[in-house]
């Protein structure tokens, strides 16, 4: 008798202490979630003000190259209508429209890489953004890893589709998609945008 009450005991000390580690295990998180951060920033207020902005200040930017380029192009025709090829005052203006095409084309340069640079920090920015969200999110509730993964369908008759699809990290997921709920937390207390028309162009001048 006391030798079965001696194994009982020492079956539920195991089983408590079982127990323990498993609340412990839960305490420390071991729960895993997935987030579409494609559909984050596309649902991401702020991101597409900012990226409606960029674009308004890039178009303004092509229409005053586009312009300019107008510019020169017309005093090309000029020149070989008003001066004799050859001439002094020909050369002069040749090289007067020579200077004006290289400083064009310097300035294209600049602004590309500086409108680039912008469009890279906006992006850097909102994902930084994302990830300190999603950490706040999985530390409130548990949760010790977040996987990527993409929630559109795969378009069977689209070999890219097909080839993005088989290589995506996560292939199934049940009701651990924190993407609406992490969307909810970065939108909140942004304030709604009025709606005004913008035109739709390229992002970067080529």
């Amino acid at each position: 008798m006391k030798r079965l009450f001696s194994l009982t005991a020492i079956l539920v000390s195991a089983i408590f202490v079982n127990f323990l580690a498993e609340a412990a295990n839960a305490q420390q998180g071991t729960n895993v979630a997935v987030i579409d951060i494609p559909m984050v920033f596309k649902g991401h207020a702020l991101f597409k003000r900012q990226m409606e902005d960029f674009k308004v200040e890039v178009e303004a930017a092509e229409k005053s190259i586009g312009a300019e380029r107008d510019r020169i192009t017309k005093l090309i025709q000029e020149l070989s209508q008003q001066y004799k090829p050859g001439s002094p005052d020909y050369k002069v203006k040749e090289e007067e429209i020579a200077r004006q095409q290289s400083e064009l084309q310097v300035k294209m340069t600049l602004q590309k890489k500086d409108f680039m640079e912008k469009e890279a920090r906006i992006y850097f920015n909102v994902y930084d953004q994302v990830k300190r969200t999603v950490a706040s999110f999985a530390e409130r509730n548990n949760i010790a890893l977040v996987l990527r993964y993409n929630s559109t369908e795969i378009e069977a008759d689209n070999r890219q589709s097909v080839l993005e699809g088989i290589n995506r990290p996560v292939i199934y997921q049940n009701r651990i998609d924190i993407t609406q709920d992490v969307l909810s937390m970065l939108n909140a207390g942004v304030p709604p945008q009025t709606q005004t028309a913008r035109p739709q162009s390229g992002l970067i001048p080529r």
